[in-house]
């Protein structure tokens, strides 16, 4: 029989262990906050100049949706799959730019009227027994920060996108971030204890999101949790006044809003068998709760 000190150093000695293999394997995180991003064509524009604006307003609400040009320049610009590179949110030049990504992290909550952070706590208070935590589509880091506020010791984060983890590393600087997409973790085998992905499977094509569960049960421990918040579906296959009758005005915006955003993988995603697919990758789903505008999913790697 051990003592309880004898115990205690035991378990000292394994973390020590787990972190040190960790470590070893680990992708060396780019110092994000000193790399010189080139300048998109967004960025060249006069902002000074009244139709500077006029462009961007007639870009941003034109039916019209562009792809994304990216200079050769760009930081990662080789493992950056198509599908990223459109205007996700009417965004002109989408995250790939200096000005606008900033104002989108700042914007993106406020449209969604100030609901985003309940879906992050939802996240970091599923996650808050890991010791260590993937967040995947990271953006801005909010729902990365959440969860490190949630006690989590060892968090991580990744994007496609350099502007935006720019950005994310010059706010939350005791998180790692990693240049990566999410059906190619850069990451060893069993590394994490919780991933996450907040409004992020919605912007993935059907057959990308099958690689990235088969991605994220390789990276999880036996056990491992894997909390994830969506767009209801809710929003987008009731009718207006069903919702207001239920829900109100905050309905009703909520549908107007899944109508005018261009979201062009979103109704693939809300007609998936979501239970097969997750069966099918090795995990058992605890948790689905539609609600408007989020949709609360939580699963557990079997």
């Amino acid at each position: 029989m051990y003592s309880l000190s004898e115990i205690f150093f035991k378990s000292l000695s394994v973390n020590q262990l787990k972190n040190e293999e960790a470590d070893a394997n680990d992708p060396t995180p780019v110092d994000w906050q000193n790399v010189k991003l080139p300048n998109s064509w967004v960025d060249e524009l006069n902002f000074k100049h009244p139709y500077t604006w006029f462009l961007l307003l007639k870009a941003t609400f034109s039916s019209k949706r562009n792809a994304i040009k990216i200079v050769d320049d760009l930081p990662g610009k080789s493992s950056i799959p198509k599908y990223v590179l459109q205007e996700f949110h009417n965004l002109p030049g989408g995250n790939y730019s200096n000005t606008l990504t900033k104002g989108y992290i700042k914007g993106f909550d406020i449209v969604m009227l100030n609901s985003m952070p309940q879906a992050r706590q939802y996240i970091a208070e599923k996650l808050g027994c890991c010791w260590s935590v993937l967040d995947i589509g990271c953006a801005g880091a909010k729902t990365a920060a959440a969860i490190k506020a949630q006690g989590v010791t060892d968090v991580w984060a990744i994007d496609p996108s350099p502007y935006l983890l720019q950005c994310a590393a010059k706010t939350y600087k005791d998180i790692y971030f990693v240049q990566a997409i999410a059906e190619a973790l850069p990451f060893c085998t069993r590394r994490f204890e919780g991933l996450s992905a907040c409004y992020v499977l919605h912007e993935i094509p059907p057959k990308y999101i099958e690689k990235l569960l088969q991605e994220a049960n390789r990276v999880l421990k036996k056990g491992g949790l894997f909390v994830i918040v969506e767009p209801s579906p809710v929003q987008y296959h009731q009718s207006y006044w069903s919702l207001f009758r239920t829900h109100g005005f905050k309905g009703m915006y909520f549908r107007l809003l899944s109508q005018k955003f261009n979201e062009p993988f979103v109704n693939a995603f809300h007609t998936m068998d979501l239970e097969k697919m997750f069966t099918k990758a090795g995990f058992k789903i605890i948790e689905d709760k539609k609600a408007v505008p989020h949709r609360f999913i939580t699963t557990q790697k079997v």
